[in-house]
This record gives structure tokens, C-alpha cells and sequence, in this order.
């Protein structure tokens, strides 16, 4: 599966017991900045490596370009419950002009609005805010971070609608808004993505209305649109020549016959459909798709016949056939 590559880096308090290097490779600029950056985030003890005596570039949770020596990457990732840091995103992150990757992970003290100075970073490719406080809409700013190639905003409590715009990132690979309080639908404009398209995990919001027709132009390996509360028609997403590998539409209100739908052979790995209103049959089609792993379409009400026999579909157990009309195994004998 395509993925974003990311190291996260994981900071704790760490006493070096190595004097400080004789000659320091930090750009005093990027330093100035960190020191300001720890101030607004009121001094945290798990930033106490941050030491105005040393060299930046060997401080934790940064990382220095060997060739440059400027700071690349800033990676806040709390392994405590309390780490003393509070406040909001520091408007001085927007001062690393060479930042490529800026991760908050695990802070819950993290609060506010995803910070605007953020528009600066023009070089960012990785931009992961997750398992905070931080609330607010999803900023249109983004879309003009022309470089950046990952979103993963899940976790917080934003709220507002998806921003339009963000279908403008030519680079994007992932856009991950899950768990949060996010509203209305998905963007019409995502369906001109460059192709393939980023993975979408836009699952546990509260988004509403139809999937957009144009969705059908994307090809991601990924897409997960889980418990939310959308409807209609979501058949666009399916087809033969798709490859797919993940397709989590459970937990919404759509509405489609899923007889009709063509599935790839090779690349779907999991297909979640349970708690909609989907009807038909299973078509035999399934049959043939040689590396399914999860299979579920249970409460489905509308959904009947005899389950196609071969393939993968005898491995899932009754569970991923329940409230349904279907019947076979590993159901009861259909009715003669």
C-alpha cells in the first residue's frame, strides 16, 4: 500500500552527559526561533534539551540537514500523560522557512486554531497535528503549501467544513481528517485530484449529503468515509479497473444496488459495508476477488439472495452476513 513514509521521533528528558561541541552547526536564526517557540509553549519540561548553550541541531524532537545545518524537521510526540505543555500552536513555527515536516502528536493541552503563521512554510511536505486539543475549521490555507504531500489532522476537535481548496495540492498523497467534528459534505472539487488521488480517511465526523459523482475520476488505494452520515449513491467508487485495496463506507445511510458493482481482482483487500440501506445481492463478481481480508455487509436489510459460493466469501463468518436476507453458507440453507 502507498503510504507516506514518517519517522516520528519520540521525546523524552535526556541529560547528555557529553560536553557541548566545540564548534555549533545550528543556524543562529533557527535557534532563536526554537528558543521563542519553547517560550510560547510555556517552557515544557520535555523540552529541557532545548539549552541556549548547545547546539540546536542536537537537540530532541529536531532535526538539522547535514549539509545546510538549518532545522527541517520539528517533531512534538509525548509518550507522558502530562507533559506541562500548554497553550496554542506558537506563531513562531511559521519562522523555519526550511521546515519540511511539522508533527504535534499526543497533547492534549495543544489548543486553539491550527495556527496561520503555518501559510509561511512553503517547503512543508508533512504537516501532522494529531491527538489534541486543537479546534476551529480546517484552515484554506493549506491549499497553498503547494509541497505538501501528507494531512493528518485526525483526532481533535475541528469542526467546520472541508475546505474546497485543498483539492489544489498537487502533491498530496494522504489527507487523513478523521475523528474530529467535521460537517457538511465532501468536496465536489476533490474529484479533480491529480490522478490517482490521495488516500481519503475522512471516518468519524459528521459529514453529510451525497458522495460527489466526480469521486469516480479518483483512483486512491484507500478510502474510508466511515461513521458519518452520509447518503445516496455510492456506487462510483467501485469498478474492475479501480485498485483500491481499502473501501470503508460502513456506518452512514447509503442507498445502492450492490448486484450491479464490478470489484478489482487483485487489489481489494477490505470491504466494509455494514449499517446502511444497500440492496440487491451479492454479486458473483466478488467471487473473484483473490485477496479480500475483511468482508462485512451486515445491517443491510434490503440485501437478499444466496451468497455466492467460492472465492473469499466462506471464510467471514456469519457476523459479516447478519440482519441481512441473504442466505448460505455460512448462513442457513436458502429456502427450497
Amino acid at each position: 500500500m502507498r503510504s507516506v513514509l514518517m519517522v516520528l521521533g519520540l521525546c523524552v528528558l535526556v541529560l547528555s552527559p557529553f560536553p557541548v561541541a566545540f564548534s555549533e552547526r545550528c543556524h543562529p536564526h533557527d535557534k532563536k526561533v526554537l528558543l521563542q517557540f519553547k517560550k510560547e509553549l510555556n517552557n515544557p519540561y520535555f523540552l529541557a534539551s532545548w539549552n541556549p548553550e548547545e547546539d540546536c541541531c542536537t537537540w530532541y524532537c529536531v532535526k538539522c540537514d547535514d549539509k545546510t545545518h538549518r532545522i527541517y524537521d520539528v517533531f512534538l510526540v509525548s509518550s507522558y500523560p502530562d507533559t506541562n505543555l500548554s497553550g496554542q500552536i506558537p506563531p513562531s513555527v511559521g519562522d523555519l522557512p526550511y521546515l519540511e515536516s511539522l508533527t504535534f502528536h499526543k497533547l492534549p493541552n495543544l489548543v486553539g486554531p491550527i495556527q496561520p503563521t503555518i501559510a509561511k512554510l512553503t517547503k512543508l511536505k508533512y504537516l501532522l497535528i494529531t491527538n489534541t486539543g486543537i479546534s476551529g475549521p480546517i484552515p484554506d490555507f493549506l491549499a497553498q503549501l503547494k509541497n505538501l504531500e501528507l494531512i493528518k489532522l485526525s483526532s481533535n476537535s475541528l469542526s467546520g467544513s472541508i475546505p474546497s481548496s485543498l483539492s489544489q495540492l498537487p502533491n498530496l498523497e494522504s489527507l487523513q481528517l478523521d475523528r474530529n467534528k467535521l460537517t457538511g459534505p465532501i468536496p465536489a472539487s476533490f474529484g479533480s485530484f491529480k490522478k490517482p488521488g490521495p488516500d481519503l480517511i475522512l471516518s468519524k465526523n459528521q459529514l453529510s449529503g451525497p458522495i460527489p459523482a466526480s469521486l469516480g475520476n479518483l483512483d486512491p488505494e484507500r478510502l474510508d468515509f466511515s461513521r458519518n452520515k452520509l447518503v445516496g449513491d455510492a456506487s462510483v467508487l467501485f469498478g474492475s479497473k479501480k485498485k483500491i485495496q481499502v473501501l470503508d463506507l460502513s456506518r452512514n445511510q447509503f442507498s445502492f444496488d450492490l448486484s450491479r458493482l464490478t470489484f478489482p481482482k487483485e487489489s481489494l483487500i477490505w470491504l466494509d459495508l455494514n449499517h446502511n440501506n444497500i440492496y440487491g445481492s451479492i454479486p458473483v463478481a466478488l467471487t473473484k476477488v483473490q485477496n479480500l481480508q475483511q468482508f462485512n455487509v451486515s445491517y443491510n436489510p434490503q440485501l437478499k439472495g444466496q451468497i455466492p459460493q467460492g472465492g473469499e466469501l466462506q471464510r467471514f463468518d456469519q457476523y459479516a452476513y447478519f440482519h441481512t436476507k441473504l442466505c448460505g453458507s455460512p448462513l442457513p440453507p436458502c429456502p427450497k
